[in-house]
């Protein structure tokens, strides 16, 4: 049976499907394959604890390494599996993953269906309609509670002024909240410290900012204030925090508190980089009444 519970709709072209969600069972199963926790919560977009909770109760469960694929030719890099995952869940089309892993449209459905990621129920418009009528109306009004990633993109902006949803494809329960009296939100530490890493990562800007339900514009008013640097290198898609972690550590990039302003952070490069961030200088430009 279909219904709003199931699954999220998605739309290409004429037409709509319904993705569906990823159960205890199909973590347990794909946990069993690959024995990876980060690598599992990033293709099917959960949270690691997510994972541990779902192996909790696993008494003899495989001990969790990194997973490094196959010596054998042909054979799926750990990357292609993350791109697959998280981009399947995401809702992108099987031929725009399979040029993003380079393999066939046949090899990626093939993978699909051998890791047991959720499938796909195409829908009619009546059906789609209708569930999507059902996951509007099933959105607590209650501004205490946190929405979801889904829940959230379903509210135009004005109407998630106040809220607080989860950021998608975040590997901790990182959230977000708009201010009540306009379209911004409220920016944190890790939230801070998330957009840098997909900065890093080569995410896209597009993609970040549907991530986090902002927008462009806000995203990179606040990557300025952040002060990350240029990125020279194709923008992707998908999200990979090993991807960021070694642009960072390659790059001698770090996070630094301001020698001028306590409690404001930014990144700058570990030898020869900034001290003073960017907001201090604006401040007292402003102050002043001179250019910063």
């Amino acid at each position: 049976m279909k219904s709003a519970s199931f699954g999220q709709v998605i739309k290409h072209g004429l037409f709509t499907w319904l993705q569906t969600y990823p159960t205890p069972e199909m973590t347990r199963a794909l946990y069993a394959r690959l024995c990876d926790e980060v690598l599992v919560a990033t293709m099917l977009t959960l949270t690691v604890q997510e994972v541990k909770e779902s192996v909790a109760q696993w008494a003899d469960r495989p001990q969790d390494v990194f997973y490094e694929a196959p010596a054998r030719r042909g054979a799926w890099t750990r990357t292609q599996l993350l791109i697959l995952g998280q981009r399947w869940l995401c809702g992108d089309k099987t031929a725009d993953i399979a040029e993003m892993v380079g393999r066939s449209a046949g090899s990626v459905r093939a993978k699909r269906k051998q890791l047991g990621l959720p499938p796909r129920i195409r829908l009619s418009k009546i059906q789609a309609e209708t569930i999507l009528a059902e996951k509007r109306s099933a959105i607590p009004a209650d501004p205490a509670v946190v929405l979801t990633w889904e829940q959230a993109s379903l509210l135009p902006p004005e109407a998630r002024r106040g809220r607080t949803w989860l950021v998608r494809n975040s590997l901790s329960r990182l959230t977000l909240t708009g201010h009540k009296g306009g379209d911004k939100v409220r920016w944190h530490e890790a939230a801070n410290i998330e957009i840098a890493y997909r900065h890093f990562a080569f995410q896209n800007p597009r993609e970040i900012a549907r991530d986090f339900l902002i927008s462009e514009s806000a995203l990179k008013s606040q990557s300025c204030w952040e002060q990350l640097p240029p990125r020279r290198g194709t923008k992707v898609p998908w999200f990979i925090l090993a991807r960021a972690e070694h642009y960072i550590g390659e790059h001698h990039y770090v996070r630094r508190e301001c020698l001028c302003k306590s409690g404001c952070f930014f990144w700058t490069t570990r030898k020869g980089g900034d001290r003073v961030s960017r907001r201090y200088r604006r401040s007292i430009a402003a102050t002043h009444g001179i250019a910063a």
